[in-house]
Order: structure tokens, then sequence, then C-alpha cells
């Protein structure tokens, strides 16, 4: 079979497609090429050409390749790109990452949670960055529809972030079964486009056989196209075999004899033809796999040196073999599934069960084992549970929890009476969705090894089973029957999985509230201590509980950081941090607030995922707003957005973009940006419109509401404010850091509702007196104030000073601007150049414009206050700027941000136009010039 030396034909409009990706690549904008068909079709030709073309280009090239066998075998496609491109190119400049990965790959969490895969994908991303900093990349996969599920994992991850990087993804696949799964998502990706190779046309077949030195008749070129469908590998096996049976293609009468073959009747007689060495030798490969050892594989096929040498020249003589450098692999997936269906499923199952004692002897990875044995006859290996069980640990670290618990079922089997087996199948499942059969297994485990965590674990499956409802009953049942008291370590396991559970039961908040009080005195030494402290404090901040009794509730839940500590590794604990975070800060814990934001911040810099990061964002957003600093709030508000652009919209990514947009709005508002602020919000709508109800888009109806008051429409903004109200009262809550209430008073002024304004302000300040924060109090007092016209100005004297004692400053400066415009005379001038500093210190134009206006109106001319930078930076241009005059490399600052290289240096790029500079050494003259202008003005 000589087809690489053959032409390429009818693949002009493909490999047009092709070049334009790489064209792409070339100007940094990368592209996803899928080519889907199926056996034989020509996916493997493109992908040559394509490697042709990208060296003609000087692209990187690495290139991978599935194997139905490797399939169950962790990062096995991922391991293929990287670790021949280390050992090839500078490890100075792509050691350190590419290292760090590889090393993740191998030290990853036995059973990780979901941040933790996050984690090493976005540690193999940069991988992919560094291999194409110099140069553009090819990166290409053949037979993906085999690749390992792990590694398809990361290509559809790399595909959603690929479009600032030049790479180009080249990843040939048959079609997918079903509508779902990573090959179907990776051709979903906004730089994917699909390549669909058509069959041949009898012309081209024509010129196929023309090519081997003969002209064919062609009723043979017909009876070929009809028996192989066009197909360019099997028109190819038809035509070798014609040419092994003495049959010319010139003559019309071997067109007759092409009817009577068939491709699987072709294998047959080529093997039959061949040797029994050769044959044994032909099993043995297709058995071990892609990357098989040729000794190992002689070794299997019973072999001598002599032996192995002459059948491998036979089975390349008759085109079943090639070479690929010091290995020997089938010349197409085709022909191997031909041998593997020819040997049977007895001598298949033998065959496996003598690769995995091969490759247990020479002490092969147990997942590489584990494939073999989990096709082998029972008792094939002596403690073959423990290969299997290690096999599964290294499949759920990669993300690949369905082989895993293929791989334990199997284990469980062989050893019935481990109850920890069991325990670890009752896990794996609930990893897969198999909540039923995961129930089950942890119930019996726990029966076997008595166990907190596995009751807990079968309350989790039955949640999906039977719905929360049952699951609390089943965890109040077995707390009432667990041994110990109260504070027994696995009572308290228990119990925090019960107070979670409750946590997402609304009709439950009145019990989980009473049971969650039972633990007020705490001290949060444990991880399940903390959460419960945690979810306290959450439940204290929404009834709206003793401010300081919350924030040392929030204190204790947080023990010094021992609380993210606990949340490294899992979306769902982190969840829990940021809420204590949240009830800290709204309770004015700011400095301990801080210092955990700080802390948090570094280790997610160190080793974290971009979702984690945008979490800890969401806690510093919160803390911002809090302290007035809207061009940081903006800043961290747009780096959440960025880095999680790419993300999968899970409930937890959904919070996180809508409170992002929430804040983003409040910057536009402060800005007098209602346009911009309108945009905000609609592309959340547009992206999660029709998304689940949370608590973080419950509070996308206020800023809706202060745009429609904001252009004069008071109807919309009460409608806005209402709809938040009800839907935070369906949920039982009402805190007053959500002030509800704030449009809804301005609509009522605006609507001439004096009363029903007077008495909803009036609300908000029994609900801020009874929270106790100087904060809400002050914030509700201004409010009051503007209701209730004959207490005005002592109303906003009093909350000038209760806010002095808050960390607030921007609800500061409002308050002194309202009272500077209801004070009359010189008395006025004080507070509105004191808010015109504090409006300019926090960013807010429209604040400052308004006091600048009164205090005009007086006859005074304000100050002249720098409210932003003349370069006109945006906040995440301000950001970069800052990191980059610090002396961050760009690709520091995009590891830094979550980001690519490509869009910080898209920001440096519009600094240097903006500041009027050449380039990075401008910067810090410029930063100078800046801190020189503000701090005279």
């Amino acid at each position: 079979m000589r087809h690489r030396d053959e032409p390429t034909l009818e693949r002009e409009r493909e490999l047009g497609r092709i070049e334009a990706a790489l064209d792409s690549a070339t100007a940094g904008e990368g592209r996803v090429v899928v080519i889907e068909g199926r056996a034989g079709i020509g996916k493997t030709r493109l992908l040559q050409e394509t490697h042709a073309l990208a060296k003609g280009r000087g692209f990187g090239r690495v290139r991978a390749f599935g194997d139905a066998l490797e399939g169950a075998m962790a990062w096995g496609v991922v391991r293929q790109l990287v670790e021949p491109s280390i050992s090839r190119h500078d490890r100075e400049n792509l050691g350190g990452p590419a290292v760090a990965a590889l090393r993740a790959l191998d030290a990853a969490a036995g059973d990780p949670s979901e941040a933790e895969l996050a984690r090493t994908l976005h540690a193999l991303w940069w991988v992919a960055v560094d291999f194409s900093s110099v140069r553009p990349l090819l990166m290409t996969v053949d037979d993906a529809h085999w690749a390992d599920p792990s590694s398809l994992r990361f290509l559809v991850y790399l595909s959603r972030r690929i479009a600032d990087l030049p790479i180009v993804l080249v990843v040939a696949t048959r079609p997918p079964t079903g509508n779902t799964g990573p090959l179907v998502l990776l051709s979903l990706s906004r730089q994917a486009e699909r390549v669909l190779p058509k069959a041949l046309s009898p012309e081209a077949l024509a010129e196929l056989m023309a090519a081997r030195g003969v002209l064919p008749a062609w009723a043979v070129v017909t009876s070929l196209h009809e028996a192989s469908g066009g197909n360019p590998f099997l028109a190819r096996v038809l035509v070798d075999e014609l040419d092994a049976l003495g049959l010319p293609l010139d003559t019309g009468a071997t067109a007759t004899e092409i009817e009577k073959l068939g491709p699987s009747a072709v294998f047959r007689t080529v093997l039959g033809r061949l040797p029994d060495d050769a044959v044994s030798l032909a099993g043995a490969i297709a058995i071990l796999g892609t990357g098989g050892d040729p000794w190992q594989a002689g070794a299997l096929a019973k072999l001598d040196v002599a032996g192995l040498s002459a059948a491998a020249e036979a089975l390349i003589s008759a085109h079943v073999l090639t070479t690929d450098g010091d290995q020997l692999v089938f010349v197409h997936p085709v022909v191997r599934e031909a041998v593997l269906t020819g040997l049977g499923p007895i001598a298949r199952a033998a065959l496996h069960g003598g690769a995995a004692k091969a490759l247990c002897a020479a002490k092969a990875p147990a997942d590489r084992v584990a494939a073999h044995l989990a096709q082998a006859p029972r008792g094939t290996l002596p403690g073959s549970a423990g290969i299997l069980r290690e096999a599964a640990a290294t499949l759920l670290s990669a993300g690949d929890p369905r082989t895993a618990a293929a791989h334990l079922r199997r284990a469980v089997e062989e050893s019935p009476d481990d109850a920890a087996l069991r325990a670890e199948l009752g896990h794996a499942l609930l990893r897969t969705g198999e909540a039923v059969e995961a129930r089950r297994q942890l119930l019996v485990a726990a029966d076997g090894v008595p166990d907190a965590e596995l009751v807990a674990a079968a309350a989790s499956a039955t949640t999906v089973v039977d719905g929360p409802e049952a699951a609390v009953t089943e965890l109040r049942e077995a707390i009432a029957a667990r041994p110990g008291g109260p504070r027994d370590p696995g009572r308290m396991h228990l119990e925090a999985r019960l107070a979670v559970i409750r946590s997402f039961l609304p009709h439950h908040r009145r019990t989980a509230s009473d049971h969650l009080s039972a633990y007020a005195s705490l001290s949060g030494g444990t991880p399940d201590e903390r959460t419960l402290l945690g979810l306290l404090a959450q439940m204290g901040r929404y009834e709206v509980r003793p401010a300081d009794e919350v924030a040392a509730t929030a204190s204790r839940a947080l023990a010094n950081g021992a609380y993210f500590e606990d949340a490294t590794g899992s979306i769902d604990v982190m969840v829990g941090w940021v809420v204590a975070m949240l009830a800290l800060i709204s309770a004015d814990g700011i400095d301990e607030a801080g210092w955990e934001i700080e802390r948090a911040r570094q280790r997610v810099r160190e080793h974290g995922s971009p979702v984690e990061f945008a979490m800890v964002a969401n806690a510093a957003l919160f803390l911002d707003w809090r302290l007035g600093d809207l061009s940081v709030m903006e800043a961290e508000a747009e780096g959440a957005l960025a880095a999680i652009g790419a993300e999968e919209p899970s409930p937890q990514v959904i919070a996180m973009r809508a409170t992002a947009t929430h804040f983003l709005s409040y910057a536009a508002l402060e800005r007098g940006d209602l346009e911009g602020a309108a945009e905000v919000l609609a592309r959340f709508d547009g992206d999660h419109g029709d998304g689940p109800s949370m608590m973080p888009t419950m509070w996308l109806h206020e800023p809706r509401a202060l745009i429609a008051l904001a252009v004069g429409n008071p109807v919309l903004a009460r409608t806005q404010a209402f709809l938040q109200r009800d839907e935070m009262r369906a949920v039982g809550v009402d805190p007053p850091t959500i002030p509800w209430r704030v449009p809804a008073v301005r609509a009522a002024l605006q609507l001439g509702e004096s009363d029903h304004a007077l008495q909803l302000a009036e609300e908000q300040v029994i609900i801020a007196r009874k929270w106790g924060t100087t904060t809400e109090i002050g914030a509700a007092l201004r409010l009051l104030a503007h209701a209730d016209g004959d207490r005005r100005l002592d109303l906003l004297t009093e909350s000038v000073g209760v806010l002095e004692r808050s960390p607030a400053r921007l609800h500061l400066a409002r308050s002194l601007v309202d009272l500077g415009e209801a004070t009359r005379g010189t008395d006025a001038r004080a507070p509105l150049n004191r808010g015109i500093e504090l409006a300019a210190e926090c960013g807010s134009a429209v604040l400052r414009t308004r006091a600048a206006a009164a205090l005009e109106a007086l006859g005074d001319r304000p100050r002249r206050t720098v409210l932003a930078d003349p370069s006109s930076l945006t906040a995440s241009e301000r950001r970069v700027a800052d990191l980059a005059a610090s002396g961050r490399a760009n690709r520091e600052i995009a590891q830094e941000l979550f980001v690519t290289p490509k869009a910080v240096e898209n920001h440096l790029r519009r600094i240097y136009t903006k500041l009027g500079i050449a380039g990075r050494r401008g910067l810090a003259r410029a930063e100078f010039r800046m801190r020189e202008r503000r701090r005279r003005t």
C-alpha cells in the first residue's frame, strides 16, 4: 500500500479551510478544525497534509493519536502532545510550566474536585501558551474518538481559550454518537469549524489507480467505486488485493472479480496468506495498542528474535504494518480492528491477560496494566484488585470517573468483602451520576466500615435519587442513631452535611436557622465546624441578626485563613467561604476581610484556577464597593468576567458573572454612563436570562431600577424594586445590605406617593438599626431624609455623623453632598467641598458633578479635582499599567490576572497610545507624572 506516495485527491476545499486556519493563527488568532468522517475517508491523510503546510509556514508541530486501549489511560493524548515537546525544546523557556503541568498530572488528587481538575487544565493551557510563544503552533490529534476522556476535556478547555493564541488545533474523529460529549463540544467552540471529507468520485479513483502506472479500464473504476463507496482507504485496499491476486486494472474482466471482494474478506485473505507467526504478531500488536514495545509484542506472540524479525517483515510487505520510528504500527485503524475481530473473544481475553502479566512484570503504570486486566479473564493476576484500585485513582485524578468506576467494579468482583473498595466505587459512581448504584455501594460499605463520611456521601446520592427532603430525613435518622455526644466528630460531619442540604431548601429556613443556632459557640477548629459557622454567619446576615454577632461568627468560620484552606480545591466549599466573607464585610469587618482576601489571592496566584480567581474577586468586589473604591471594584469585576469568560455556565459560574455584572453596572452608573450600565446588564441577560434564580441574580433588579430612575421611568423602577423584594421574601430574606427599598423610595417620591415612600424609608431604618452597622444606619438615615422633608436637615446631619465612623467613604460622600444641598448659605460649603473630595477619591463622576453644581450655585468655584487620570485609562488598563510599571513581565501579568499574554499586550498597546509613550520605559515616568498631578490637585 503506497498511499503516502499517491496524490491527495478532491480535497482542495478541505485543505483551503485548513490553510485559512493556519493563516489565522499566523496573525495571532487561534482556530480549531474538526475533521469528521467515517473510517478510511482520508482524515489521517489530511492531517499529514496539514503538517506539511504548517512546516512550510514555520509552525511548531506536535501530534498525538487516540487509541482504543489507551482510552482507558489517564492523560494519554496530552502526554503524547507534551512530553516529546519538552524533550525537544529549550527547558529554560518552556520547562517551568510544562514540567509543572506534568508533575500536576502525576501528583493530582486521587478524587479531585472540579476546582482541582480546573487547575490541572489551566496548567496545561499554559503549556500550550508557552509552546506557541516563539512561533505559531499546530496541534493535531488523530482518531480522537478513541482519546481518553481527560485529554478530550483538555482539548475542549483549550478550544474555548484559543482565540488569543497563535495555535491551530486540528482533531480528526469519526462522527460522535449522540448530541453530547467532548467531541460535540469541541465542534461547538466559537473558533471551531467542521470539515467533512466526502467520498471520492469515480474520476478521482481512476486518477488514484493511474498513479500506479497503469490506465485502468472504466468498468474497473466504476466497480471499484461501487465496492468501496468512494472511501479512499478501502479503495486502496481493494486495489492492493487485485495486485496481489494478479488481476490487471486495465482489463474490463477484472471488474467482475471486484464484485466478489469486500474489505473484510480482503483482510481475511491477506492474513490467511501470512505465516502463523506473522498473524500471532499482528494480534499481539493489536492488543498492546499504540506505543506498544515491538519486543514486548514478540514476547506476547511467543516469538524469538529471528521469528519476530521475520514476522514483522511479512506484515510490512503485506501492508498490514508500517514503521514509525522504532515502533510497528498498523497502516490504518481499520486493519487493526479487522485483526482484533479475527482473533475472537477468547483469544483476545487470553492475549490481554498475557499483556497484563508482562506489563506488571515490567512495572508499567497501573492504568496501563488495568486497561488489559479489565478485558482479561478473572484471576489473571494475584492482587489484581489493588492494581485496578490504583488505576482507578489515577483516572479519577484525571477526571475520568466512568473508566475508574468500571475498574472499581471489576476490583469489587475480585475482592467482594473489601468495604473500603466498595466505598471508593460508590464515590466514583457519584461522580458519574449513577446515584442509585452509588448509594447502594456506599451504604453497604458503611455497614462494613462505620464511617460518617460514607453516610454523608450516601445522602448526597439520595438527594439526586429521591430529592433533598429524603436526604434530610436520612441524615436526621443517621444522626439520631449515631453513638457519642453532640460534638462527636462523625456526628459533626453529618450535621454539617445536613446543614448544607437544608440551606438550599427555602421552606426549611426556620428549621435550618434553629439547627445552626445550636452551633453558635463552636470554635471553628475543624472543617465541619467551619462549615456550620459559615452557614450560620450567612443565615445571620439574611435574618438581620446583630452585626457584631454575625461578624464574630464569620470570623470563627474563617479561622485565620483555615476556611480558605478547607475550600481550596472545592468549588462548593469555596462558596461557603465567599458567603462567610460577605457576612463579615456586611458587618464592617473590613480589616480582617482585607487580610483574608489578600491571603486568598496569593494562594490562587500560586496554584489556582480561573474559577477560584473569580470567586476571590467576588469577595473583593463586595469589599471594594463597601469601601467606595470604584475604580478598583471595576477592575476586579472586569477581571473576574475575563477570567471565567470561557467557563461552562454552571450555577457557580452564573452566580459569579451576576455578581461581577452587578458591580460593573454600579461603576458605570457612578460615571454617568447609563448606556454602559444597561449594556452590561443586557449582556448578562442575553447569556443567562433563562438561568436559575439565585441571590446574585436577584441583586440585578436594583441596578435595573436605578437605570430606570435615571431615565425618568419611576414605574419601571418600582416594578424592578418590587421584583427584587418578592424574590427575596420568597426565600425568607430581607437584609439591609441588599437595599431594594432605596430605588423603591425614590420611585415612590417621583410618582407622588410620599406616604408610601416614608413608610418604606422608615422600614429601612428599622432594619438597619437592627443590623447595627454604621454603614447601613447612615445610609438608611439618608434615605429617610429624602422621604421626610420636615426632618431632612437633622436626618442628614445625623447620617453624616454616623458615617464618619464607617469605612464606607462613598456613602459618606453622598450624605455630605445631600447635606450641603439641604443647607442654606455659607454653611453648605464645607460639606459640599468635602463631598467633592471624597467623590473624586471614590471615582464617582456623577456625585462630584452634582456637588460642584451645588457649590457653583452658591457662587463658589470648586477646587479642581482630578477624578481620573488624564490618560482616560479604563479600570483594567489601570491595573495592567500598575503591574507593568512595577516590573512584571507580560507573562507574569497574564498569570496573575488569569488572562492570555495577548490580552495583556493589547492592554499595553492601548495604554501606550493613551499615555503618549513608546513602551514600558515610559510607564514609570508616566506613573510619576500622574501621581504628581494628583498630589498637586
